[in-house]
């Protein structure tokens, strides 16, 4: 390997160690320019990197190859004993380098009319240079104006260009005003939510032919105890039954109507919290255990669609 070849060599390794696509992967050289201030790496700290090693680099080497060959890529310290990119590296890539970004709209794959710019400087000339929109006359910097080949490039792009700080602020704009709207949108739907919500309420109570909460299922008498004895033994409880369902005897359970729905939830609670067997048929003062067991009397309160239908049959049976 000739000098040139070996220069050519060290400076392809050293832009390759600052490139953004290697210190995605290698944390030891980000590590080295984290802890710089400046952001910069020595020479010889360079030199001892596994590429380096390999040919057995000298810090001198790698100065040498920065100094001729990537001074457009990579700068060097005021003492010349470090080396760091010029444009800055970002680590978190949910921040963005918009001093040194354009926006362009217009463009068409493949991207292959790729700008690079190495000085932040060059931003606001290379919107000028490109951008075929939205400026008059007045807007056009003179110096442009020869470089014919870079214009009649343009006219051909079509694109539209903007610096990334002149987009940053029009998208703060239509993002308050995005706000703005969807609140307000927001805050119509609510209003609407809640008027059709209370109209549904209204409509449901008008139409409701019964009061809910009254209808209380019993389960557990004496399958050959009359309709008074178990009105009674229910009744123990200390709250008054206005209507049971007719008790076919032969079978354990029926329905019962109370006054209000306060009373549904005493009796319902009571029977919960006292284990009371029917002993007998024509037993209605019942027979209180410490347990409860399957034999107990039990009480649910009917909500819901079996509420509803309870109603319809019963408006059937009249």
């Amino acid at each position: 390997m000739n000098f040139d070849e070996r220069q050519a060599r060290l400076t392809n390794i050293l832009e390759t160690y600052f490139s953004d696509a290697s210190l995605l992967w290698d944390k030891v050289m980000l590590s080295k320019m984290l802890k710089d201030p400046e952001k910069m790496v020595s020479f010889e700290e360079l030199s001892k990197l596994p590429k380096f090693k390999s040919i057995a680099a000298t810090a001198e080497e790698i100065r040498s190859a920065a100094e001729e060959h990537s001074i457009s890529r990579l700068k060097l310290s005021e003492d010349k004993q470090k080396v760091g990119r010029i444009k800055p590296y970002v680590v978190d890539k949910k921040e963005e380098l918009d001093e040194w970004s354009i926006y362009v709209e217009g463009l068409k794959k493949p991207y292959d009319n790729e700008q690079k710019f190495h000085d932040k400087n060059n931003v606001e000339r290379a919107i000028q240079i490109v951008n075929r929109y939205n400026r008059s006359d007045e807007a056009v910097d003179d110096s442009i104006l020869d470089e014919s080949e870079i214009k009649s490039l343009a006219d051909k792009l079509n694109l539209r260009v903007m610096s990334k700080m002149q987009w940053n602020d029009l998208k703060d704009k239509y993002m308050r005003l995005l706000s703005e709207r969807k609140a307000y949108a927001t805050k119509l739907w609510n209003e609407y939510q809640k008027e059709k919500k209370e109209q549904n309420i209204e409509q449901e109570i008008e139409e409701k032919p019964f009061t809910e909460g009254l209808i209380v299922f019993v389960d557990g008498l004496h399958p050959q105890c009359s309709k008074t004895v178990a009105t009674a033994l229910l009744q123990t409880s200390g709250v008054q039954i206005a209507f049971m369902n007719t008790k076919k005897k032969g079978l354990p359970s029926t329905h019962i109507r109370l006054k209000t729905p306060e009373d549904s939830i005493r009796i319902c609670d009571y029977f919960s919290t006292h284990h009371i067997i029917q002993e007998t048929e024509k037993d209605t003062a019942g027979k209180e255990q410490e347990s409860k067991t399957a034999d107990c009397l039990k009480l649910r309160l009917i909500q819901g669609t079996e509420e509803k239908i309870y109603w319809e049959n019963d408006l059937n049976r009249k």
